[in-house]
């Protein structure tokens, strides 16, 4: 199975994006380490990007796994970055658009290598934690939905966030926007995953009922004493 948490397991189709709450950084390599292994098996192109820690477990988890790391690298199916850089715009700002650019040159090159399709993994915490905004992070997710999804483009992705660094309304909306996520030791199916295009309209009509209940500007005399 693509997905395993303790004992529990799911069959992940293409052109899914699946959002990881943790309360404890260790808890990434785990879930990563089986999903990564389902694609490698698969003939699929493997991303992880996370602080140097995490990596170091995640590798350790597929050796566990039984799985060549060093020889996965070495012929280019396999990529470890412990780097920001590449992820942020100028190497230094976090930009939804830049962020799903950098997915997209990644299944297109990996399909042009050979490669059948693509798993991307990422810390989002580590990566955005101090640079994006809440709103930022939801329109990246909302972007992620629309585009893998709507093309059905032959990618998963896992993203992982800390749960205790996000506003408890951020946690609810970024659910919203992933028909599965693991918290915990739970995978859970969303009944309240709203699609992007389902979440957009959402957003418009939350603007619409704001500008509504602002007050105008006010109305300037017309005439003279």
């Amino acid at each position: 199975m693509d997905l395993s948490v303790d004992g529990k397991s799911e069959r992940i189709p293409y052109s899914s994006h699946i959002c990881q709450l943790y309360s404890k950084v260790t808890e990434i390599a785990g879930v990563t380490a089986r999903l990564l292994r389902a694609g490698i098996v698969a003939s699929e192109k493997c991303l992880f990007a996370a602080a140097p820690a995490q990596v170091q477990e995640l590798r350790e988890e597929l050796v566990k796994l039984q799985l060549d790391v060093d020889a996965l690298i070495a012929k280019g199916q396999l990529i470890l970055s412990s780097e920001r850089e590449p992820f942020l715009s100028n190497g230094k700002r976090f930009d939804p658009y830049f962020l799903l650019s950098t997915h997209q040159t990644f299944i297109t090159q990996a399909l042009r290598d050979g490669w059948k399709a693509v798993r991307i993994s990422i810390d989002m915490t580590w990566l955005a934690g101090e640079l994006a905004t809440p709103e930022q992070l939801l329109k990246y997710e909302a972007l992620c939905d629309a585009v893998f999804t709507f093309q059905n483009r032959p990618i998963i992705a896992l993203m992982h966030y800390d749960y205790g660094k996000l506003l408890p309304s951020l946690v609810v909306e970024m659910l919203k926007l992933h028909p599965i996520s693991v918290v915990g030791k739970f995978i859970r199916r969303n009944p309240y995953y709203l699609n992007s295009e389902q979440y957009m309209i959402k957003i418009l009509r939350m603007h619409r009922e704001k500008e509504r209940k602002e007050p105008g500007p006010p109305e300037r005399g017309g005439g003279r004493d």
